[in-house]
């Protein structure tokens, strides 16, 4: 994991404009994150904290579940990747962005009921601060999804083969990671780890 924040941020800087195309966010991707978002609970109505939003991947199919009455909070610490997302999704006006690191975020305590953190996890700078801040945002009953679109060994490998600032963002193995969320206050409840797919539900625990 690189210790300069600035220096990933410019990299993102640089990558938003072109972002779909350089991750493969095509049709078939996309169709994999519905399917994805099929298998989390997302109520209409409900209070979305999207962290690492890039350029809003996920805005729409997100916006399908919750409704006019629902809300997301898009945080991105690169200030490209905010503004490309303002630009695709200018049809939703129920969209709080946020540019900044998740560790430093200000959020309102107890607020969101759902917390997805999509191919996000590796490059937060400090994780546990992290984690302590997404405890303390979620409500009560809320639930975290940690989700990428590879298995944790082939996507630290596809980091580790870059030339770039992330090449050092890991995501942590199982124990590590659930070790994790439950010093800062989460409970695992689904943990998967395959070709194709990591993913992680978490609710926190009401004795933390």
């Amino acid at each position: 994991m690189t210790h300069d924040p600035v220096e990933k941020i410019r990299y993102f800087d640089g990558l938003a404009p072109q972002w779909d195309e350089t991750v493969g966010n095509d049709g078939a991707r996309r169709e994999r994150l519905r399917e994805i978002l099929g298998s989390i609970r997302i109520d209409a109505g409900d209070r979305v904290l999207d962290v690492g939003c890039g350029n809003g991947v996920l805005f729409r199919l997100i916006e399908e579940r919750i409704g006019p009455g629902g809300s997301i909070c898009a945080l991105d610490p690169s200030p490209m990747m905010v503004a490309r997302a303002r630009e695709l999704h200018p049809e939703f006006g129920n969209i709080r962005y946020i540019t900044g690191l998740l560790e430093d975020a200000d959020l309102p305590a107890g607020h969101f009921d759902r917390i997805l953190c999509f191919a996000v996890i590796p490059h937060l700078e400090d994780l546990p601060r992290s984690l302590s801040v997404l405890r303390r945002a979620i409500a009560p009953r809320g639930t975290l999804y940690i989700f990428h679109l590879e298995s944790t060994e082939n996507l630290n490998a596809f980091h580790a083969g870059l030339d770039a600032p992330v090449k050092h963002d890991m995501l942590p193995a199982e124990d590590e990671l659930k070790g994790l969320l439950a010093d800062n206050g989460f409970s695992v409840g689904t943990y998967i780890d395959r070709p194709g797919l990591n993913f992680v539900e978490c609710r926190p625990c009401p004795q933390c």
